[in-house]
């Protein structure tokens, strides 16, 4: 276990933390041009913001991405297990071209849980970002049960409305009932100010939730930007994170 000192707080965190976070990019028709560089510019920026994560003793926080787009098909980008650093990662991104049919999420969703459960670590912090509009084909499956499914293998799934479409009512309702609870913490639109800062966030304050398969908090939290006065993610699989008082009154 190491101690993180920073210049507003401090906290007790453990080495063998592993935070996993999962990208679902649109690519069916409505996401071409502009909105698809949109996606891949809010990953870009988030692969950033994690880069600079480092323990006191100056290792960096033990993290992975994967990347999957999707529309009629899905196509697995960047699976956890060939995850070969942050820099790799990014040279993947742009070059990938959207596929322009049409939108089939359920698809994307069992995807998602499918790769979590073969390349998943186990006690990890799994995090997704469904990046959708709200609007499927009409023989899309059953979206609501593939999300289900997702969150029952222990997947926090954010939803991210790329266009100001995603805030009309039944497709606003819908990517509330798509991302876990609450929805006012998992719910976005990248089309917002922001966005990629209020995300990570959000992410910080997942880990403070219990787990329900284990008996103790599995606390992931990082400080992306000091200004934002987020702390530097860490694990403790044994006991509650242990902050300054300080630090406590600044995030709240």
């Amino acid at each position: 276990m190491k101690t993180l000192h920073s210049p507003s707080y401090l906290f007790i965190l453990d080495e063998d933390c592993i935070l996993e976070i999962a990208f679902l990019l649109d690519s069916s028709e409505s996401a071409k041009d502009y909105n698809h560089e949109q996606q891949k510019k809010f990953v870009l920026e988030t692969v950033d913001r994690m880069k600079g994560l480092q323990l006191s003793s100056g290792r960096t926080l033990s993290w992975r991405m994967a990347l999957l787009q999707y529309s009629s098909t899905v196509l697995i980008e960047q699976t956890f297990r060939n995850w070969k650093g942050p820099e790799a990662f990014k040279s993947h991104i742009a070059p990938i071209t959207y596929i322009g049919h049409g939108t089939y999420t359920t698809y994307a969703i069992t995807n998602l849980t499918q790769l979590y459960m073969t390349e998943g670590t186990p006690g990890s912090v799994k995090l997704a970002v469904l990046f959708t509009d709200g609007v499927d084909h009409p023989r899309n499956p059953d979206i609501f049960a593939a999300t289900a499914d997702a969150k029952h293998q222990g997947i926090v799934l954010f939803t991210m409305g790329m266009t100001r479409v995603a805030e009309e009512v039944s497709n606003a309702a819908k990517l509330r009932l798509l991302a876990s609870i609450p929805a006012s913490r998992f719910v976005f639109n990248l089309q917002d100010k922001g966005t990629v800062e209020k995300v990570l966030k959000e992410m910080v304050w997942v880990s403070y939730r219990p787990r329900p398969a284990i008996l103790h908090w599995i606390p992931c939290i990082s400080p992306f930007l000091s200004s934002l006065l987020l702390p530097l993610v860490f694990c403790n699989t044994a006991t509650t994170p242990q902050v300054t008082k300080h630090a406590l009154s600044n995030l709240f």
